[in-house]
């Protein structure tokens, strides 16, 4: 009569992407590249190819084999320490879904996809390549499927998000809480917990094509221009020109402009939180509610719809794919405090209630039924990332990130109104000298930008008509105070003279918005 424990066991298969006719390929890093035979990059052949599904290198037609093997364990477990005392714990593995990652399926899938690139220039702009007049001069290029030269015509391309690998991690989180829930009285109940979540193979979205440090040392020389071993092999871009740059033929795949897998299964995350929240509830109808989560999120992924998600403190990007573990910062989703009250409270005015009790006809009716909403909410910004230019190395598929002066004081002080220009101290950031990277976290641990301070507010009223027959107005305020929520600062930092670099130049949230409304229930 005090422990109750739920277990459980699920076996999942998620499933994998197929296309009706087979028109899907996966890349094979270790393979030669047999539309390259007889082409040799410093010595040596040339790696990396796809393999069409239904074939002997991928006999499988889905684009990865299926996971039969998944077992998620989950755990519950109450114990009653009193009448007005309970405990409560639990865990569980849970399998992310094998759509988690859209853009691993067959519509952007390498064969099914060709973006055609205009070349302007080959050499930076300096003098030009194709003109408007003749956009592409050797015609538009279809999408490859399953025809015999679908390898050929990958050749030269920029295969961002597209370089999905055979074998796949199975991508999970482990969750677990522990949590302790008391009533008081005066119809208060509390409770306050810690709830921890590690993700592990998560999807990275990995970039193969990046130019190893290693070679950062050559400097400009990377920019040189040499022979080009894929002239009269790749049909179209710039390696299909006589020269290529140097630092083209030091990149893992030289045979493409650049290569990443959507998924890459290798992410890790961690979060820990510690919650509480408070309720109280009003004998003659309302619910007060606050809600508070002190917690941090650490990892080396980020959203996978950067396009919808947006990450309000700046592009977390990465910098080096050789060094994954550098990588692994504080979230750019990371909200280390929020504070959220709701109430709704029906006012004791008219028959029965507290006041004005002996009103009948048209007094009551105008005097009963009302009622008041809201929702507070205060929030701390997210955290800054920041990038940096000009990037000598983006050709080679390198981020860069500034440098962090040492023992510089990043943080400013002040109110929001009074650091627009100055949110951070500029001063403690440097754009690397060129062809290094820079020593900045993927997000700054100390800098966070704007945070939340919103008021939203309703009063409503209720009116029994008849016994069929009410009506209910409503009169609601969004942003009640009309506060602004300022957008985060220029995170970018430039050598360019007159630069925007920490200051803050938008709004992020909605001015004051008020609406009235009537409903007729029947």
């Amino acid at each position: 009569n005090k422990l109750t424990l739920t277990m459980g066991l699920r076996y999942e298969i998620p499933g994998v992407y197929t296309e009706r006719f087979n028109r899907q390929a996966t890349f094979n890093p270790n393979e030669a590249n047999p539309a390259l035979q007889g082409v040799t990059v410093n010595g040596a052949p040339v790696m990396g190819a796809f393999d069409l599904v239904g074939t002997a290198n991928h006999p499988e037609t889905g684009l990865n084999p299926e996971h039969y093997g998944l077992l998620a364990p989950r755990l519950g477990v109450a114990y009653r320490l009193s009448d007005k005392t309970v405990i409560r714990t639990g865990g569980g593995v849970f399998f992310i879904p094998a759509t988690v990652q859209f853009t691993q399926g067959p519509y952007s899938n390498p064969v099914d996809y060709y973006n055609n690139v205009e070349i302007t220039s080959l050499n930076g702009g300096v003098t030009p390549q194709n003109t408007f007049s003749n956009p592409f001069p050797t015609g538009l290029i279809a999408p490859a499927g399953r025809n015999s030269n679908f390898q050929s015509a990958l050749l030269g391309g920029s295969l961002g998000g597209h370089g999905d690998l055979q074998y796949e991690n199975a991508g999970y989180t482990m969750q677990w809480n522990f949590t302790v829930q008391h009533q008081f009285p005066m119809d208060i109940a509390l409770e306050v917990g810690y709830a921890g979540l590690r993700g592990k193979h998560l999807p990275l979205g990995y970039q193969f094509d990046q130019l190893n440090p290693q070679y950062f040392s050559q400097g400009s020389a990377l920019n040189n221009l040499v022979a080009n071993p894929f002239y009269g092999v790749v049909p179209t871009g710039a390696l299909a020109q006589t020269t290529v740059k140097a630092g083209q033929l030091l990149l893992p795949y030289p045979q493409y402009l650049s290569l990443s897998d959507p998924a890459n299964y290798d992410g890790d995350s961690t979060y820990h939180a510690l919650q509480a929240k408070v309720e109280k509830r009003f004998k003659n109808g309302g619910t007060l509610l606050g809600a508070y989560t002190f917690s941090k999120v650490l990892a080396d992924v980020e959203s996978l719809t950067t396009w919808l998600d947006t990450t309000l403190g700046g592009d977390a990007g990465y910098q080096n794919y050789y060094n994954l573990r550098g990588e692994k910062s504080i979230s750019s989703f990371d909200s280390r405090q929020r504070l959220v009250v709701s109430y709704v409270y029906d006012l004791p005015f008219g028959k029965g209630q507290r006041y004005l009790s002996s009103a009948r006809g048209i007094a009551d009716r105008v005097v009963a039924g009302w009622g008041i909403n809201g929702v507070i909410t205060f929030q701390d910004g997210f955290p800054l990332g920041f990038t940096a230019t000009p990037n000598n190395l983006s050709a080679f598929n390198v981020g860069l990130r500034p440098n962090v002066v040492a023992g510089c004081n990043k943080t400013t002080s002040g109110s929001a109104q009074s650091r627009l220009t100055d949110w951070f101290n500029q001063a403690c950031f440097a754009v690397p000298t060129p062809y290094t990277l820079g020593n900045e976290a993927r997000t700054d641990p100390n800098l966070r930008g704007p945070g939340i301070a919103n008021y939203d507010f309703a009063i409503f009223k209720r009116t029994s008509i008849t016994e069929r027959f009410n009506l209910e107005f409503r009169a609601e305020a969004f942003n009640l105070f009309n506060r602004v929520q300022f957008a985060p600062p220029n995170t970018v930092a430039t050598t360019a003279a007159n630069n925007t670099f920490g200051v803050i130049s938008s709004q992020l949230n909605q001015p004051r918005l008020m609406q009235l409304a009537m409903r007729f229930r029947f």
